[in-house]
């Protein structure tokens, strides 16, 4: 019989420093996106999911390439 109350463990968050440097490993991607990902977050530590999540979203941004200033 499979339980559907279970509740599941708190996720662990890391320092944005640590997954940063282990960027490639965690992500596919190298450290600079993970950096332009969470530009301007105050939180100073995220689960592995919640980077992954502000990676995947900030991949998708669209750019603007117009010209104008």
């Amino acid at each position: 019989m499979v339980k559907t109350n279970e509740t599941q463990p708190p996720m662990t968050s890391y320092p944005i420093t640590e997954l940063s440097a282990n960027a490639e490993v965690l992500f596919s991607v190298r450290p600079e996106v993970l950096a332009g990902a969470v530009y301007g977050l105050k939180k100073v530590e995220l689960t592995v999911e919640e980077a992954k999540v502000m990676i995947d979203q900030f991949l998708e941004k669209k750019v603007d390439f117009d010209g104008s200033r």
